[in-house]
């Protein structure tokens, strides 16, 4: 059996979740979100590995996971290769897409939307020089945001400004696609596509992530009773109704405080 592990420090990974919970129905699923030390982005590396394996040490002793989904960009490419020394299951992160970005641009401008710790990362610089050569990057850190989707303020004028600011150097070099480098961002995209032409192209790696988690587990045998399980380290119950604002009941039933 599969029991499959989705860490980040909010909302934000709910959007990998919940793919997982509609198309991995024989496996049980667990969702921890450590939106006590949200948001990640402000924070250094040793801070983010110390939080990393808290997080997968509590799914590991309470659930017995056999795959951890990093499903948040700043904690990928903070802590990911420490988690791979660090423990022995599996683990499959988020990876900021610039590669797809600069495959999908015809006139090779990309805009990278991230947390200002992802935007200034060392793996994200390397992902640049990697697959942009020849390709005009702008590398948009964007604070606030997902603390203001955190909050379940998404659709408030404030986001709007906020994107307005963020997304004015992508509308002066006519940039022609945009990836979202950090898991919440996705729960605003129609903000983010009503600020810029129809002709650009947005992306995230939701969808990629979750086609990595299943296929790493589809010769697992099925689960006799799967079982859904989400957790926050503070206010479960505020937790639950942003979550289920974005995603549905059906994915977030309910939320029970994970205190470690």
């Amino acid at each position: 059996m599969a029991t499959v592990g989705v860490i980040d420090s909010g909302v934000g990974g709910l959007g990998i979740f919940k793919l997982l919970v509609e198309q991995m129905h024989n496996h049980s699923l667990i969702y921890c979100a450590d939106n006590k030390n949200m948001p990640f982005g402000d924070k250094n590396s040793d801070e983010l590995q110390r939080i990393a394996e808290k997080l997968v040490s509590f799914l590991i002793e309470q659930h017995k996971v056999s795959l951890v989904v990093v499903a948040c960009n700043t904690l990928s490419v903070s802590a990911l290769d420490f988690l791979r020394k660090r423990f022995t299951i599996p683990f499959v992160g988020v990876v900021p897409v610039v590669k797809p970005a600069c495959e999908q641009s015809k006139v090779k401008k990309i805009a990278i939307l991230a947390t200002p710790m992802t935007a200034t990362s060392a793996y994200q610089k390397e992902l640049i020089a990697k697959y942009a050569e020849g390709a005009h990057v702008l590398n948009i850190a964007c604070p606030d945001l997902a603390r203001l989707i955190e909050e379940g303020r998404g659709d408030e004028p404030i986001v709007l400004e906020k994107l307005a600011e963020y997304l004015k150097p992508v509308l002066d070099n006519n940039v022609d696609v945009v990836g979202l480098a950090c898991t919440h961002y996705p729960f605003i995209r129609h903000h983010i596509a009503g600020l810029l032409p129809s002709s650009v192209t947005i992306l995230d790696s939701n969808e990629a992530v979750a086609r990595r988690a299943m296929t790493l587990v589809q010769e697992s045998i099925p689960s006799q009773s799967p079982s859904i399980h989400v957790y926050a380290t503070r206010d479960p119950e505020n937790f639950k109704q942003v979550a289920q604002r974005l995603v549905g009941a059906h994915i977030v039933n309910d939320v029970v405080l994970a205190a470690f």
